[in-house]
């Protein structure tokens, strides 16, 4: 019969779906097969990241969405987000370091707060995306209460500027009404002193008919002064008027075209978001705790990672990682060798080659010297012959030649 540890490591599969999850995961997957008692916790752990992956990508495909109103881009992209929130969660997971208790140490805190960090900031990330597409029937609604504020505003400022026009316009209109009610009110008491029906009673054109006549004459000449001064101002007012009310109108038009297309981009959509939340305390609570929730489940598994006590899986995966580096040291003390063989070898192998090269040279050197023995020994037998037939020839002459004069005067015989 098989031993347990036997039939542990004859395990090659470990289900479809705790395999899928453990690649989530990040886990040497030979390794856990051999620790059925680990299979749920690291598969809780990649079922973790995998979900928060699927709501980066559903969360950027929105917000690419806004911007572009294409939904390959956004699909694209959306795909490409939820892959690099994937990789990095798997990569916070694997590089944390854990003592294998279940309270969190201050170490192992300390080692994960760049990490802890790093996921809250893709929890925000992730969720203000999501956030504006729960509440988008509330942002359209704030983007129309937005727009019409500006309207209003841009109307006031309007308003504003012709203020001082209109009061001009104002006075001028209040000035030229009164002074033709006046010519009306002159011209009907000359009308009705003429026909008899005034207060005197008297029809004809008297005293009081011409008074009023001159008091008539009086007001035209008036109107026609005050006409002359003031009508050509009074005109160019009213079209200034026109022409700031009308570029205005134009201005919001334009603004209201422009800020409809603006509508649909993220940028817009956010601030009017923001607008929201400033004004309603329920709704940046809610916001808050979608918000709180992404993060919760985006630092998960950190935190996880951080409280899991060790089991079979850390203990084996040890081992490997002993048994890993003890053959790569063994790999590197045999290359440590073979070095150390190959300048070995080299360097006797150059030993022996400059000890051939100066026996050589020894050999060569004796050859030299015997040869310049050799030659001396030829030279100096030439020379002996040469001396003497000297001698033979002429013994005096050789003497005198060869021996010092003698300082006392004294001479040698032949």
């Amino acid at each position: 019969m098989k031993s347990n540890n036997e039939e542990l490591e004859n395990i090659k599969w470990g289900g479809f779906l705790n395999e899928f999850l453990w690649i989530c995961c990040g886990v040497n997957r030979k390794v856990l097969r051999q620790c059925p008692t680990d299979y749920a916790k690291y598969a809780g752990m990649g079922g973790t990241i995998l979900f928060t992956a699927l709501m980066a990508c559903l969360s950027g495909s929105y917000a690419l969405y806004t911007v572009f109103e294409s939904k390959a881009t956004a699909i694209a992209f959306g795909i490409f987000w939820g892959a690099l929130i994937f990789n990095l969660d798997r990569f916070i997971v694997n590089t944390m370091y854990s003592d294998g208790k279940v309270t969190i140490s201050w170490r192992e805190f300390t080692s994960g707060l760049p990490r802890i960090i790093m996921a809250i900031f893709l929890g925000i990330v992730i969720s203000t995306p999501l956030e504006m597409k729960i509440f988008e029937d509330r942002i359209d609604s704030q983007l129309v209460k937005d727009n019409i504020m500006r309207t209003n505003a841009t109307r006031q400022e309007v308003t504003k500027g012709n203020t001082s026009l209109i009061q001009r316009r104002d006075k001028l209109e209040s000035e030229h009404k009164a002074i033709e009610q006046r010519l009306a009110v002159a011209n009907e008491e000359l009308k009705k002193e003429g026909e008899g029906s005034a207060l005197s009673g008297k029809a004809g054109h008297g005293l009081i008919y011409k008074d009023k006549e001159r008091n008539l004459s009086a007001i035209e000449k008036e109107l026609q002064t005050w006409e002359t001064t003031h009508a050509v101002e009074l005109k160019e007012i009213r079209e200034q008027i026109a022409i700031n009310t009308d570029k205005a109108n134009r201005d919001i038009e334009k603004g209201n075209e422009e800020k409809g297309n603006e509508e649909k981009g993220f940028c817009v959509r956010y601030e009017a978001f923001s607008h929201l939340k400033s004004e309603s305390t329920e709704l940046s609570i809610v916001s808050l705790v979608i918000m709180l929730l992404f993060i919760i489940i985006e630092t998960a598994p950190t935190f996880f990672k951080m409280m899991i006590a060790s089991g079979p899986y850390d203990d084996m995966l040890r081992a490997e990682m002993y048994r890993v580096r003890v053959l790569a040291d063994k790999q590197i003390s045999d290359l440590n060798d073979d070095i150390n063989t190959e300048v070995t070898i080299s360097t006797e192998r150059n030993r022996h080659k400059l000890e051939a090269e100066m026996k050589a040279n020894e050999d060569l050197m004796s050859k030299i010297a015997l040869a310049q023995s050799e030659i001396l020994n030829v030279a100096i037998d030439e020379w002996r012959k040469n001396e003497l037939k000297k001698v033979e020839e002429n013994p005096s002459a050789y003497i005198q030649s060869n021996v010092p004069d003698n300082e006392e005067g004294v001479t040698i015989n032949a």
